[in-house]
């Protein structure tokens, strides 16, 4: 049977409802909440600027690890090591796609994509933050893999023992107080991290994270992660993961003595997606069969992104009904369990989908399936293209065009709410030629 959950118009875009719900929301967050929060904030900082104290807080772009050779085994301290080699693959634009207006077209133009390699080091003495997972010294050295690049200094703001220093010619300096850590949980023995957030971002975990964890497992290293998610602990069973071996913590700040981290916590490795990562969801998948055991699901598959998402396609009900003549099964991927979710995606020929993580569960389908996918312009992100083109996907990209206006603001860089609605016509054309 096919899972009833599917996604229906009305369980896809209750718009209505969405929005009054992130409206109040928004309202009390901005009204409330951040009022209060900013009021605590001024006087425990005033509090510490009048010490006079605190160590100036910046990014270690400079300090270098001893280069040592892997052997299955954590790096010694202060060195690091490549587990995994770096990568080149060939883009592609297929012949159907309708390429974008913007300056962003360049990222889709046939070109090398260049995986990062995976790195392990070995720092030493370090306070580790969960909202963004900053590994910061007690000299103030915040570590270059710790954190999504870009660096932004508004990372700084979820941490209670920093606080901004205004100076004379306008800038500001980020002063680490020490003695507000003084509580802080000290965890000895050496861990490999496998949080990059509290709040992780399923692509992001995905293509970062979970290829790291299937190496820590496959050589028995001790891994540490903050309190897993449902969505999490239900990946890691499926990668053999022996009891035991991740260490869950509640995510509040910590002391390591030994910190063992990667490059692929930047972010690197999903915009440019490592082939070593279908060794993993290869893992996952045979144990999702075995597990799970057979189960029908629709051959033409189309994605939704929640409306309450921050890119909401504004006409997804118009889209759906459009494309049921062709047969596409529209499903929201949060609302299937993994499982389901791992075997949609392997069994499917077609997928149409929106621009979005849920794309990060392409990693189980098979090479040569057709993935029809909508992109708002001024994205400027294509890491689709590059995943899509690892592994061997026939992938379409089907830009939305923008006007002057909404493209005003970087929304992507952002991470902005946006609305825009797809070319239902233009859509069902391209995907009629596809599956013709």
């Amino acid at each position: 049977m096919l899972d009833r959950r599917s996604a229906t118009a009305d369980s896809v875009e209750n718009a209505r409802l969405v929005r009054l719900s992130r409206a109040l929301h928004s309202a009390w967050r901005d009204g409330v909440r951040a009022p209060w929060r900013n009021f605590r904030k001024g006087l425990r900082e005033a509090a510490l600027l009048r010490s006079g104290e605190g160590v100036p807080v910046a990014v270690d772009e400079t300090t270098g690890l001893e280069a040592v050779p892997f052997d299955g085994r954590f790096p010694p301290p202060l060195a690091q090591c490549t587990a995994v080699e770096a990568a080149e693959y060939p883009t592609r634009l297929h012949r159907l796609s309708v390429h974008s207006t913007t300056t962003e077209k360049a990222h889709y133009l046939p070109h090398v994509a260049r995986a990062p390699a995976m790195t392990l080091e070995h720092l030493i003495d370090q306070y580790w933050f969960p909202h963004f997972g900053l590994l910061i010294s007690r000299q103030g050295r915040i570590w270059r893999h710790s954190f999504i690049v870009p660096w932004r200094d508004g990372y700084l703001a979820t941490i209670k023992a920093i606080v901004e220093k205004p100076m004379p010619d306008g800038s500001r300096l980020h002063l680490l107080h020490e003695e507000r850590l003084r509580r802080t949980p000290r965890i000895t023995g050496e861990h490999l991290l496998i949080s990059n957030a509290q709040k992780p971002n399923y692509g992001h975990w995905m293509l970062d994270v979970v290829s790291l964890i299937n190496m820590g497992a496959s050589h028995r290293l001790p891994m540490l992660a903050w309190t897993l998610l449902p969505w999490q602990r239900q990946i890691v069973a499926r990668l053999d993961v022996p009891q035991g071996l991740i260490r869950e913590i509640r995510p509040e700040p910590v002391f390591l003595e030994h910190a063992i981290t990667s490059n692929r916590h930047t972010g690197l490795s999903s915009q440019n997606a490592h082939p070593q990562h279908k060794v993993a969801f290869a893992k996952i998948l045979a144990n999702v069969r075995r597990h799970a055991g057979a189960m029908e699901t629709p051959k033409r598959v189309l994605v939704c992104r929640s409306a309450a998402n921050g890119r909401n396609l504004v006409n997804r009900a118009q889209m759906i009904e459009a494309l049921k003549p062709l047969g596409f099964v529209a499903i929201q991927p949060e609302k299937l369990s993994f499982d389901r979710q791992a075997l949609t995606y392997a069994q499917a020929e077609v997928i149409v989908t929106e621009f979005g993580a849920a794309l990060t569960n392409a990693m189980f389908c098979r090479p040569g399936t057709k993935v029809v996918e909508i992109i708002a312009e001024g994205q400027h992100d294509p890491w689709s293209a590059h995943f899509c083109a690892m592994l061997e996907l026939e992938h379409v990209v089907v830009f939305q065009q923008q006007s002057a206006e909404a493209l005003k603001v970087p929304r992507h860089m952002q991470d902005s709410p946006f609305r825009y609605s797809v070319d239902v016509a233009q859509l069902v054309e391209t995907v009629r030629a596809l599956v013709a």
